[in-house]
């Protein structure tokens, strides 16, 4: 017997076509409609291998059966219909079976064929509407390259890599769209549990790189590395994203978005980019996860923009009182486009924090942030902005670090490996007084944001000031092999190991960060020459000498350097007149013992130079009653008591703060003591020479080699 002919005869290879193009259009209408109803990653392999599975025995139906008007019927019932009819009529029921055989099958191959015709018309319309009405493409673009259909697995844990954006639209200006875009993206696959996102600040120093893929992956220890470029035109934009291997530089999956410029089109695309990115991590996507990322907070996409603008001025780590001021009018502007915009409201919320905990704006700044943070909150309420915004309220609005923790907690067991979270409870712990828990959670965050060059200062702060000088020395290291200028660390580290000329060498300007370093670096350098540079616009300039919390910050200091220099008349009298200027002040302190005080006074300090014992300990009495706990802050302001008490003739008092300060920080806290002019009546004294011994000891410990 001819098999092909047979094949043909049962419709068996009518029906193999027919099954596979029925499967091919059921595979796309599930990859279209599974993640609109928030369908893990199995669900779609599962459809895959039960089509699959399905193919052979949809053959075997074939050749057994027959589709006959009165059903499927078996190929031998059509031979020899009725077993049990007599025997005188079976030989005439055979030969008009046989007839009636030809006539069935050529039927049903008919009705086979038409159903081909059927499910390729709906694939062709599927594709035209896939194809020409949701990706319309109006802007020309280079060209992207081929993406391999199977995505090549890679370990679960490993880092990705998200490199800024290119931006290829014609004007400059797009630039911040492209940057906003790439900004935003990070910022939502890091709150994805079982996704080790590096964040913005590690990647932003690969904007201009001409290292390739594998270099940069290798230097960042990423597995994954996502590339982006923006073209924007009008209302209409092209997004580009490649995700590649990094060991192999092997392109993994890669898709062009020609969309009309929508939110729901920027949110589609970051919610395709996470499905990929789980896929080769082989990381399930959770429901709450992929919902987030396909909506978002808002569907305007000018309150979008310019949340995105305000987002990027906002940041950190460039931090200057203009760039919060018009993040802020910015994030209004998102608000004012829309009312329901809850991530405006808990990034505004953040900046207004961060603007007065640096001391660009009043308390008035914190107080505002409140409403802003409740309005977060009500609209959602479980939203991590929101929750980072609450964070960020208890610790530097209230210094709540109880709830501040709690809040960050949260954070963390929905997003274990969101950097930014980590990053917050370790200045939270230090703030605490846990200094160890600080040290762990800096070193987590770095895990996942290697390159940060703010977690690696702040790491090797705290390592330095609890005295784990060899440790902090590391993370020098680490800075230099980044590239990270970092001029003004020099000079105050050099300051607090008491290398005060190695310390004047390396200023190169003003500080906007801490204005009275050079000038605290000169004072303890005794030089006339030194602190008259300190103080002159060049080193310390206008804008810098006032702020809002701070108005007396240049006098007090300029006042401070006449007592150093022996001009106690001039001194006295400069004294006198800020004294006499702050008591006109309904709150002559706004400031008060806040963490921001240590960069520029404390109460403490005028009745200190002012000789007056009991406006010192009036003072003291104010700080132990009304300040609430910062154990970081204190150790400033134990600093500053204790100089304090040492000028105004309260040599034991004194004594008794460096002691305390000794006792939290081990012998490395006498390094303030040692430079500083004001404590020069305490040098002889026993109390002081225990002190400054087991100091000496200590660094010839740190100083030894390993």
């Amino acid at each position: 017997m001819n098999v092909l002919a047979e094949l043909k005869r049962r419709n068996v290879i009518r029906m193999a076509g027919l099954y596979l193009v029925g499967a091919w259009l059921i595979v796309q209408v599930a990859a279209t409609l599974l993640p609109v109803f928030d369908a893990p990653a199995w669900v779609m392999k599962l459809v895959v291998t039960f089509l699959a599975i399905g193919f052979v025995p949809a053959l075997v139906v074939s050749w057994i059966f027959e589709l006959t008007p009165k059903g499927l019927q078996l190929e031998a019932e059509l031979a020899w219909e009725d077993q049990d009819a007599p025997q005188a009529t079976r030989p005439l029921r055979r030969i008009s079976d046989q007839m009636q055989a030809p006539a069935q099958a050529r039927a049903t191959s008919k009705r086979i064929d038409r159903l081909i015709i059927l499910v390729l018309l709906l694939g062709l319309s599927y594709f035209s509407f896939d194809k020409f009405w949701l990706a319309r493409t109006p802007i020309a673009a280079p060209a992207v390259p081929a993406a391999p259909v199977e995505i090549t697995k890679v370990r679960i844990g490993e880092l990705l890599a998200v490199l800024p954006f290119r931006n290829r639209s014609a004007l400059a200006e797009d630039a911040y769209f492209a940057e906003g875009i790439h900004d935003d993206l990070l910022t939502q696959l890091s709150k994805i549990a079982g996704f080790k996102v590096i964040s913005r600040t590690s990647m932003m120093r690969y904007e201009n790189s001409k290292l390739s893929i594998r270099e940069i992956a290798l230097e960042l220890s990423a597995g994954l590395v996502l590339e982006g470029a923006v073209q924007r035109s009008g209302d209409d934009v092209r997004i580009t994203v490649p995700l590649i291997d990094g060991a192999s530089d092997v392109h993994l999956w890669a898709e062009t978005y020609d969309r009309a410029l929508t939110t729901k089109t920027v949110f589609k695309i970051q919610a395709d980019i996470a499905r990929a990115v789980a896929d080769a991590l082989q990381v399930v996507l959770g429901p709450a996860d992929a919902k987030a990322l396909r909506i978002g907070s808002t569907k305007n996409i000018r309150a979008y923009e310019a949340y995105l603008q305000g987002k990027l001025l906002s940041a950190l780590d460039r931090a200057t009182p203009e760039r919060f001021t018009a993040a802020l009018a910015l994030f209004d502007r998102a608000i004012a486009l829309d009312p329901k915009f809850s991530e405006a409201y808990a990034r505004k919320a953040r900046t207004q924090l961060a603007s007065y905990w640096f001391a660009y704006s009043n308390a008035a700044m914190r107080d505002a942030a409140i409403m802003s943070v409740e309005k977060a909150r009500a609209l959602d309420p479980d939203a991590i902005e929101t929750w980072m915004a609450e964070a960020n309220f208890y610790y530097w609005g209230k210094l709540d670090y109880a709830q501040a923790e709690a809040m960050l907690q949260r954070v963390i067991e929905k997003a274990p490996d969101f950097a930014e979270a980590w990053y917050a409870r370790a200045l939270v712990a230090r703030r605490d007084g846990r200094f160890d828990d600080s040290i762990l959670a800096l070193q987590r965050s770095l895990v996942i944001d290697p390159a940060n060059t703010d977690s690696i200062v702040e790491l090797r702060n705290t390592l330095g000031t609890v005295g784990r000088l060899k440790d902090a020395k590391v993370q020098d290291q680490r800075l230099s092999q980044l590239g990270h200028a970092q001029p003004t660390h020099a000079a105050e580290d050099a300051y607090g190991r008491g290398d005060i000329a190695g310390a004047w060498a390396a200023i190169d300007g003003p500080n906007d960060y801490y204005a009275a370093l050079p000038f605290r670096i000169a004072l303890a350098s005794r030089r006339p020459d030194w602190i008259e540079q300190s103080l002159s616009t060049k080193l310390w300039p206008e804008r810098l000498r006032q702020f809002p919390d701070y108005p007396e910050a240049h006098a007090l200091a300029a006042a401070e350097a006449l007592l150093v220099m022996g001009k106690s008349e001039a001194a006295t009298a400069a004294l006198t007149a800020i004294q006499q200027r702050l008591s006109k002040q309904k709150n002559p302190y706004p400031g008060g013992w806040s963490s921001s005080s240590s960069y520029f006074y404390f109460p403490c300090d005028l009745p200190g130079m002012l000789g007056n014992l009991a406006g010192v300990r009036e003072a003291e009495r104010d700080y132990l009653k009304n300040t609430p706990r910062d154990v970081w802050s204190s150790l400033d302001v134990v600093t500053a008591l204790a100089l304090a008490y040492a000028r105004a003739g309260g040599p034991e008092k004194a004594l008794q703060h460096m002691e305390a300060l000794n006792k939290l920080l081990g012998p490395v806290s006498f390094g303030s003591f040692k430079t500083n002019p004001g404590f020069d009546s305490l040098r002889l004294h026993p109390r002081y020479l225990v002190l400054a011994q087991a100091h000496a000891r200590w660094a010839v410990q740190e100083s030894d080699t390993d």
